[in-house]
């Protein structure tokens, strides 16, 4: 039990502590945390079906702008640990995973108003020119932090054992188990409703509605869906795109900051028919393997997010690497990063690393003596943040997770432990790809590139394919994962009418597109996600004991 103590307690602390994307950004799920909790304390397939219990809420959750509507690392982590030390059915994964959920909004709290004073000292540290001082600034500190909000209680909970959890299930009447199991299966409501809240532009609604009858008619499962959705998605943004002007591409500087650079042309038109590409004949210029690794650090933007500065400290990190190979002297260093050591926030992992290959490129143009301040690289990071975020946390947060996660859930409750393993390498994969691809896009043509995407409506187009595909999915979701019924009967004479039976024969699956449809409406009013929660139990427990639902699944 030692052993498994430790274990969660690492991994909870590095679900909070994101000193490297590649290996820290799935440990935010719950589908990803619970399975690795399972493992950890033997039992991998309880782990992984209340993991893919718990995920179900929170498909739809989005942290953007250092806010966090739920502590999800928390109730991933300490959700399947109870349920494993209790023994309980994985459907009550959810209730536990609830009350640790509300607490990790505390926990996160404190965790980064804490770490706005590490970046003080890093900023003290840098005055005396201690650069790698900085860099341990943003991982050291934050990870002790994240240690004990996180790892401590969830080694304590791990190491007192199962016996007393055990007890306090025995303690609960068997009535009441099945009231929170209709609570379990309205919960999921919750997650879709919010993604459609999130997906959901008048336009594209329909898509919903047909993922959700094409399920309880046809029987597809989850992964059918995707597919059947994702041809659909790419016949319409390909035809989409039939009859629009070609037109001619134009030479491309690197840079655009209002700056006179010269510059020389430097390859031929290629086979594509491509405009040549022109470029600054430099004199210092940063090698593959210096921007290879300025990409990699971006990963680690978040280790020390912070209310004051929010990702600071992270971006100075990351600028390092560029900037101690275009400087030589230590003073000239430490100048040229304090500016990085203001206010940032942007989407870190696909679309916003483009902004820090733009940096690099501008500072490798100042570095060789081009007119360009200061004040300019920050001004273009600040003018791009903004919308790049939006782009950025659309695609992953809103697109790619729910998609997938959505696709592993399914396969974990049917028992295939490919679920979490599909969705976890497909994910990190596909962000990861794309961050390299929009660095490397940023280094070598500077804001312009992504400008032109912005004005010619290609990445409207694409939100619009990948959220048809999203909200199919989320329609067959709302079809197969929100599991309740009406148990209630009409009695005519000596014989009854079941209203279930009354309402499939009208269309099957209402009472779940009821509820989903009913929540989509209250999060359109404005109404506080935590009341809605609040809600679901009430409504929950009290229509079991009505005799008004049951569980369906």
């Amino acid at each position: 039990m030692v052993l498994s103590a430790i274990l969660v307690a690492i991994l909870a602390t590095m679900g909070q502590w994101w000193f490297f994307g590649p290996v820290t950004k799935c440990l935010v799920y719950p589908l990803t945390t619970g399975t690795l909790v399972g493992v950890f304390m033997g039992d991998p397939m309880l782990g992984m079906m209340a993991g893919a219990n718990i995920q179900l809420i929170y498909l739809g959750y989005i942290s953007a702008g250092g806010t966090m509507p739920s502590n999800t690392i928390v109730a991933g982590v300490f959700g399947t640990a109870m349920t494993i030390l209790s023994g309980a059915d994985p459907k009550m994964a959810v209730t536990f995973a609830i009350p640790f959920s509300m607490l990790g909004l505390l926990l996160n709290q404190v965790y980064m108003t804490v770490n706005a004073a590490w970046i003080h000292q890093a900023d003290k540290l840098l005055e005396k020119g201690n650069i790698r001082g900085v860099r341990l600034m943003n991982f050291v500190p934050s990870a002790c932090m994240a240690f004990i909000l996180y790892g401590i209680p969830a080694f304590l909970l791990v190491y007192s054992g199962s016996g007393w959890a055990q007890q306090l299930i025995d303690l609960v009447p068997k009535h009441v188990i099945s009231a929170l199991e209709v609570v379990g299966g309205i919960m999921p409501a919750l997650g879709i409703a919010m993604l459609l809240n999130y997906l959901g532009k008048k336009t594209l609604i329909p898509w919903f509605f047909a993922g959700f009858f094409l399920t309880v008619y046809s029987g597809l499962g989850m992964t059918a869906i995707s597919i059947f959705s994702a041809i659909i998605a790419l016949v319409m943004y390909l035809n989409g795109n039939k009859g629009e002007e070609k037109v001619e591409k134009k030479k491309v500087k690197r840079l655009s900051v209002n700056k006179k650079i010269d510059a020389v042309e430097v390859a031929k038109v290629d086979d594509r028919g491509n405009a040549p590409v022109v470029v600054p004949e430099y004199t210092k210029k940063l090698s593959k393997s210096t921007l290879v690794k300025t990409w990699l650090w971006t990963t680690s933007t978040e280790a020390c997010y912070n209310y004051e500065r929010l990702q600071a400290l992270g971006a100075a990190n990351l600028m390092i690497t560029p900037i101690r190979e275009l400087y030589d002297t230590n003073e000239k260093q430490v100048e040229e990063l304090k500016k990085y050591m203001v206010f940032y926030n942007s989407e870190v992992f696909t679309i916003g690393p483009i902004i820090n290959g733009i940096a690099c490129s501008m500072e490798e143009a100042r570095a060789n003596g081009e007119d360009i301040e200061a004040k300019d690289i920050n001004a273009v990071r600040t003018g791009l943040m903004g919308p790049v975020a939006g782009i950025g946390d659309t695609v992953m947060q809103g697109i790619l997770f729910p998609i997938l996660f959505g696709i592993g859930c399914s396969l974990a409750l049917e028992g295939s432990y490919l679920g979490p393993i599909l969705s976890f390498v497909v994910f990190e994969a596909l962000i990861f790809g794309c961050g390299y691809f929009m660095f490397m896009t940023g280094y070598k043509q500077g804001k312009t590139s992504l400008l032109k995407i912005l004005k010619n409506g290609t990445i409207d187009k694409i939100i619009n394919a990948f959220s048809i595909v999203g909200l199919m999915v989320v329609g067959a979701m709302a079809a197969s994962r929100v599991t309740v019924n009406t148990p209630l009967a009409v009695k005519i004479g000596q014989g009854s009418t079941k209203l279930q039976e009354v309402l499939d024969s009208l269309a099957p699956g209402l009472v779940p597109l009821g509820i989903t449809l009913l929540v989509w409406w209250m999060l359109k009013k404005k109404i506080n996600t935590l009341y809605i929660i609040v809600a679901i139990f009430v409504v929950g427990i009290l229509a079991y004991y009505l005799g008004i639902l049951g569980y369906a699944g």
